[in-house]
């Protein structure tokens, strides 16, 4: 019998627009992006916006992605 597992994972994204660098945070279940949460570059710096964004996601049960880095 096959155990079901629901994989709650988050990465940070970093793209490059032509208004500037976009940062992100995709939240995957089951490698399924089911939110995104955006970094305001006004509000924040790279590090608190993962500070805050994976504290808040690891208080929900989610695990940072494999292959990932923090600041």
């Amino acid at each position: 019998m096959m155990e079901v597992t629901n994989m709650k994972t988050y990465k940070f994204v970093c793209r490059s627009t032509r208004l500037g660098f976009k940062e992100y945070c995709s939240v995957c279940e089951d490698d399924v992006e089911v939110r995104r949460i955006d970094r305001d570059v006004q509000q924040e710096t790279v590090r608190q916006f993962r500070e805050r964004v994976g504290a808040e996601l690891e208080a929900e049960g989610y695990q940072m992605a494999e292959h990932q880095y923090t600041l």
